[in-house]
């Protein structure tokens, strides 16, 4: 009897609220849909409408608010949904930061006007007091946050991604750029004054993809929001991913004998402002999408382009895998970008394979000078008909384009004989490995008894055909890019042994990789500096990898 007073009550209070919350009927001239705030709790138990234990997907907590005209508002966690008859809009001291050992997803209903822009349960996400600097691309006036966003959906010269809104001045800066779209997030998304709001755009539809992920060892998401049972795979679950009705961002399968696949639009770049969002535990990983291309081949008269749109800015180049020197696009900092491929330019080599088939292989690599897992080859065709027609009726047609054709007793101690190895890393040595394998670059004094121990220096390597080279290790001992090599650490604390961790890599045009570094001998008196080339072969100072793109 306690409970059903208790829910006559929660009712006539639901009744109560309407004339401030959001229904069918105060949206007369718009469409309903949901702005989700991640890492906020909406604390108001005497307005909870219903708890769903076992829901395991967001998007079915959304779909019970959806359907219950006196639902204005929910809490979602994995597992765990919870409706309210009032939201934030109402109470704002009623929301509040979530906190360990999970976090709290939260979500209310909006009222937006003019075309809905996708059918997604939720169409924007808010971060209170944060801020996407420096990648305006417009200013307006809005009266409201649900105002801002709709100047987003409605931009038409570009892709509108998010857009930060002041609500003290009214001012709504769009960008075409978002949290998962810029290189470095640290660098543009950042804290702001508690009054700015960050608003991201869930309906960006990036069309058919090619994606790659990264994987993020030793750590998985809180809070997700779906989990699919009896997945047999990574594959499986990645393609789950892939094919969600919202933008996902990773995905993990914290035990594989579980069959578990756990999804969620949120990656690194968007739980930054989240105090502890991730659960650490060895053995569990969890895989971040890194960027997504969409590929368009246009076949003209002369030439074959391939058009590359990209969901985070680019920066490397594309380019024809035969010809990786003459058939060349560099990008920087790109969303955008193409490479134009010749008929009848050797520079591109495109094979012809038939009568008006024309096919070639390009390469979208990420950095200026090596080949890394990271990289994408695509295939692309052109095919032409060029069978007879007989036409009937006047045509008039407009053709462009043409198919081109160093007394007393003294001793001298020697300068230590030092190796350099390629190494699984384990340190068993290798002889040859793929491009995106885990190895180690080992260098070693012979002589345990030596006095000496080593620092090595200018790290060079170098293309086994051509004459390109990257530097690796730079004169003060420091990796140049830790992405491609990692620091020179001792060996269990010894001197006479360092190691640098690295996946395999390629240059473009051959298959071998060669080093050459300087390595320092160093004792309290005296540093002597020894200059050592070496190629990985049988002989002891011989390294060289093999790696097969």
């Amino acid at each position: 009897m306690a409970v059903q007073k208790r829910n006559l009550f929660v009712s006539l209070l639901s009744i109560f609220c309407l004339a401030s919350s959001i229904s069918a009927q105060g949206c007369t001239n718009g469409y309903i849909t949901f702005e989700l705030i991640t890492g906020f709790v909406y604390s108001a138990s005497e307005d909870t409408l219903d708890i769903a234990p076992g829901t395991l997907m967001l998007t079915e907590c959304l779909r019970l608010c959806q359907n219950n005209a006196t639902c204005q508002s929910i809490n979602f966690e994995t597992g765990l949904c919870v409706l309210f008859s009032s939201s934030a809009t109402q109470r704002p001291a009623a929301l509040k930061t979530s906190h360990f050992p999970v976090f709290t997803m939260y979500a209310h209903k909006v009222c937006l006007l003019g075309i809905k822009p996708c059918n997604r349960y939720w169409m924007f996400e808010r971060v209170k007091g944060h801020i996407l600097r420096d990648l305006t691309r417009k200013t307006y006036s809005a009266t409201s946050r649900e105002a801002c966003i709709e100047k987003c959906f409605q931009e038409r010269n570009f892709q509108c991604r998010s857009a930060n809104f002041d609500p003290s001045t009214g001012e709504c800066a769009i960008s075409d750029m978002d949290r998962h779209s810029v290189p470095d997030e640290s660098r543009y998304f950042a804290p702001s004054n508690d009054r700015i709001e960050y608003l991201e755009n869930n309906c960006v539809d990036e069309g058919v993809r090619l994606c790659e992920f990264q994987k993020v060892n030793g750590r998985i998401i809180k809070t997700v929001d779906a989990v699919f049972e009896n997945i047999t795979s990574l594959e499986e679950c990645r393609k789950m991913c892939m094919s969600v009705p919202y933008r996902c961002h990773s995905f993990d399968m914290s035990d594989p004998a579980s069959r578990v696949c756990r999804l969620s639009h949120h990656d690194s770049a968007s739980l930054a402002h989240i105090k502890n969002p991730y659960l650490e535990s060895a053995g569990v990983t969890t895989y971040e999408l890194s960027a997504c291309y969409n590929v368009t081949i246009l076949c003209e008269a002369k030439e074959m382009v391939a058009k590359v749109t990209s969901s985070k800015l680019f920066n490397g180049k594309v380019y024809a895998k035969k010809r990786p020197n003459s058939c060349v696009q560099d990008v920087v900092n790109r969303l955008d970008f193409e490479i134009k491929m010749s008929y009848h330019d050797l520079d591109c080599d495109v094979q012809q394979q038939g009568f008006g088939q024309f096919s070639n292989d390009i390469v979208i690599q990420h950095h200026d000078m090596i080949v890394t897992n990271q990289d994408l080859g695509l295939s692309v065709h052109c095919q032409y008909d060029l069978s007879n027609r007989s036409v009937a009726n006047g045509v008039q047609l407009e053709v462009k384009g043409e198919v081109d054709t160093s007394g007393s007793q003294s001793a001298i101690v020697n300068s230590p004989n030092v190796t350099m190895r390629v190494t699984d890393q384990s340190g068993d040595n290798l002889l040859s490995a793929q491009v995106g394998d885990p190895l180690a670059l080992r260098f070693e004094i012979m002589d345990q008894d030596s006095p000496y121990e080593i620092f090595v220096r200018e790290l060079v390597a170098m293309d086994g055909v051509d004459i390109s080279e990257i530097l690796l290790i730079d004169s003060l001992g420091c990796p140049t890019d830790v992405s491609i090599m990692e620091a020179l650490e001792k060996v269990d604390g010894n001197g006479k042994i360092l190691q640098a961790s690295f996946d395999a890599f390629k240059f473009p045009t051959s298959e071998f990789v060669q080093f050459k570094a300087l390595v320092t001998p160093c004792i309290p008196s005296c540093e002597p500096i020894l200059e050592i080339a070496v190629l990985w072969m049988i002989l002891k100072s011989d390294v060289m990898i093999s790696a097969v793109l």
